[in-house]
């Protein structure tokens, strides 16, 4: 009898099923299986550059990804504050519905402050390097560059759009919607 119990098992496990006995007192008095547990082998997913054979260095995605940028200065300059106008514009109507929201605007910076307790959100723009610094106490800090074909602000690492990550971060944190 313990014969068959082993090959019943060994013969289970190597199907993947796991069997329990557990000794009941019948008049048969041989062990009764209870319950089965089918175990898979663990997938796994491949690794960049697995199939395609291609090197990881070749794979670059921010080299893959990079908008056209604008390279025109005065365009440039002029979409930025465009842009900052349209953002302080977007975040009148939000004043009424947060306690501590105050906005304030330089030449090329746009500083959005919360409470204490959520920080600020600031916009900066760099001439020199065509970009737009966006600020966020959730996300981090993130450069965006004026895409020369579409005119949005785009990310130069993976091309999310500026206006996006801000609306994302920023409802997170206050009452009401900036109207974008």
């Amino acid at each position: 009898m313990a014969l068959i119990l082993r090959q019943r098992f060994v013969a289970s496990r190597a199907a993947g099923i796991v069997s329990r006995t557990i000794p009941l007192i019948s008049s048969t008095s041989a062990p009764i299986f209870t319950s089965s547990i089918r175990h898979l082998s663990v997938r796994r997913r491949r690794r960049e550059g697995g199939k395609s054979g291609l090197p990881k260095e070749e794979k670059n995605p921010s080299a893959l990804n990079c908008p056209p940028k604008l390279t025109n200065t005065l365009k440039f300059v002029i979409a930025a504050q465009e842009f900052l106008d349209k953002i302080e514009i977007s975040l009148e109507p939000m004043k009424k519905c947060n306690d501590v929201f105050t906005v304030t605007r330089d030449a090329n910076r746009l500083t959005l402050e919360l409470a204490p307790t959520y920080g600020e959100y600031s916009f900066e723009i760099f001439e020199d390097e065509h970009i737009i610094a966006l600020q966020t106490p959730i996300s981090g800090k993130f450069s965006y560059v004026l895409h020369s074909d579409t005119m949005e602000w785009v990310n130069q690492e993976d091309g999310h759009f500026c206006e996006g990550l801000f609306v994302r971060d920023l409802i997170r944190q206050c009452n009401g919607v900036p109207k974008l």
